[in-house]
């Protein structure tokens, strides 16, 4: 139970931040860069609190 609040709470996070990420005035491919930049760190989070690492 404890990892699928994890879960829900970094995706949630993750939205917010992908979200203030499309609202900077910054280029676009860098924009995209940051985004999934963003996307594996989330997934290395979760990935690492369920033990796969």
């Amino acid at each position: 139970m404890s990892l699928l609040i994890l879960i829900v709470i970094v995706l949630v996070l993750l939205g917010l931040a992908l979200y203030a990420v499309r609202l900077l005035p910054i280029p676009a491919p860098l924009n995209g860069i940051i985004q999934a930049v963003l996307v594996v760190i989330a997934l290395v989070v979760i990935a690492q609190r369920a033990g796969l690492f």
